[in-house]
């Protein structure tokens, strides 16, 4: 049976999002855990994860698309067995694009071209010429400075049943129990 992927709820009060980029392309194979999408809200950017394995059947959403409600259908996943292209789901409006400011449109009008947009590089004097940088994302660098921190002051610790048993919210503290 299909599993319809929703628009998740970033934070309490988020009503919708911005689709911004998808990760996976339809015909993709998926495992629970895997990043599938990236979604916008005003404060944010926050990645999707699937939450069950199989094949992405369906991209019902655009990526770029903004006021995507939550619990949206954005997606379909095909179960192990069934046959992706058999799937369906529920019909799905997408919203109208809404107005932007002329530098959002330009930046858009790029991306749909195939262009990245730019990185700018900010300079620092106080980090030493030379330094390289490593990609990473939001919870990776934020587990990283926790786990640092724990090994190096023993009286610092992490407390909270979603710790131990979800790996925390978004995985943040994720493999921290074990360590």
């Amino acid at each position: 049976m299909a599993v319809d992927i929703l628009m998740p709820a970033l934070s309490p009060t988020m009503e919708e999002g911005t689709l911004a980029k998808w990760l996976k392309a339809e015909g993709d194979t998926v495992s629970a855990g895997d990043v599938i999408a990236e979604i916008e809200t005003d404060k944010a950017t926050m990645e999707v994860e699937a939450v069950d394995e199989g094949v992405l059947a369906k991209i019902l959403i655009r990526a770029g698309t903004e006021g995507v409600k939550v619990n949206a259908i954005i997606a379909v996943l095909a179960e192990d067995g069934e046959d992706a292209g058999n799937v369906s789901a529920a019909p799905v409006s997408e919203p109208e694009p809404q107005a932007a400011s002329s530098e959002a449109n330009q930046e858009t009008a790029g991306q749909a071209q195939g262009d990245e947009p730019e990185a700018k590089m900010l300079t620092n004097p106080d980090i030493p010429a030379g330094t390289t940088y490593t990609k990473t994302v939001l919870r990776d660098a934020l587990r990283d400075a926790m786990a640092e921190e724990m090994r190096r002051d023993e009286t610092v610790f992490i407390m909270g049943e979603e710790v131990a048993e979800y790996q925390g919210a978004y995985k943040v503290t994720r493999e921290l129990l074990q360590e």
